[in-house]
């Protein structure tokens, strides 16, 4: 008799049905690894871009600043000529962007908003020598580029962080995501830090220095930066899982380290301890920005 002229086919065994099954979930296995690595090799591609493309934008503004990038208006409260600091009065890095930040609160006077002026009105917000314009109005196209697609979390400290004030423990947890608009800049929607104090050439620092990058989920404020690597609340480090310096798990590329902009324009991935790569003695890293003057790092102030 002629199985095929009756219509009849031969069905999958049990045993053949497992071992398709078996081949596929192998399959699965090796691929999912590959493809995690792919993401993550195209985020941290975009992640760079962004810091390219904000290296661009400093220099513009530099260009038309006799070579300094930005440095927000200190009050008089922070007068010493021979330190920077108080750069963080403006909801950190946020107020280079806005100085109105509500973020996800529902008024200036509640919730977890960022820097909004002395009044929480947003036509009379402005740095202290009164002006109402982000030093940087204009010179980046959307929000979009102050935001690492890598980035899942980050920590509110609240609108205004001073260094020594920030415990990572304590501290809520927020999920990120691109700034829809100048309100929506704020220190939590941001996934970089910021150097202030440098220009685009400088005698002293021999090597191109390190202006823009990627946070930590710690106080990235002065020496907090970077979980304590500069001596301030190294209690931090411990808390997010690393050592004062480093990345922690949590940040946007893990531990691994951080992408960053330098005042040459060029942008790159650093590993390791990148407080001590940047502010370190000459003996340390050649990197450093006080290979020539020992004090130079007393007159920049990193703020997230």
């Amino acid at each position: 008799m002629n199985i095929r002229r009756l219509g009849l086919s031969r069905a999958f065994t049990l045993i053949e049905l497992l071992v398709v099954i078996a081949v596929i979930a192998l399959l699965v296995g090796i691929l999912l690894p590959a493809l995690a690595k792919a993401r993550a090799a195209s985020r941290l591609g975009l992640c760079l871009s962004n810091c390219r493309q904000m290296s661009i934008a400093m220099t513009t503004y530099a260009n038309d600043r006799r070579d300094w990038f930005p440095v927000m208006p200190r009050p008089s409260s922070f007068s010493n000529p021979n330190v920077l600091d108080g750069q963080f009065v403006y909801g950190g890095v946020a107020g280079l962007f806005s100085l109105f930040q509500l973020g996800d609160a529902p008024s200036a006077g509640a919730g977890d908003h960022g820097y909004v002026g002395l009044t929480g009105d947003p036509d009379t917000a402005a740095y202290a020598n009164g002006n109402k314009i982000p030093l940087l109005d204009g010179y980046i196209d959307g929000y979009g580029v102050l935001y690492c697609p890598a980035d899942h979390e980050d920590r509110y400290y609240g609108p205004v962080t001073t260094p020594g004030m920030g415990q990572y423990s304590s501290a809520t947890v927020k999920v990120p995501h691109p700034p829809k608009d100048q309100t929506d800049v704020i220190s939590y929607n941001i996934s970089y830090l910021y150097i202030a104090g440098l220009k685009t050439d400088e005698p002293v620092v021999l090597k191109p220095a390190p202006i823009w990058g990627d946070e930590t989920n710690g106080p990235d404020v002065s020496t907090d930066a970077w979980y304590g690597g500069g001596g301030g609340n190294q209690g931090n480090a411990a808390a997010a899982g690393t050592q004062p310096g480093y990345y922690a798990p949590s940040d946007n590329h893990g531990k691994d380290g951080g992408n960053f902009a330098f005042t040459d324009g060029h942008a790159d991935f650093l590993k390791g301890n990148v407080h001590a790569t940047f502010f370190s003695t000459a003996a340390t890293s050649a990197q450093s920005i006080n290979v020539v003057d020992p004090n130079r790092s007393r007159r920049v102030q990193t703020i997230d």
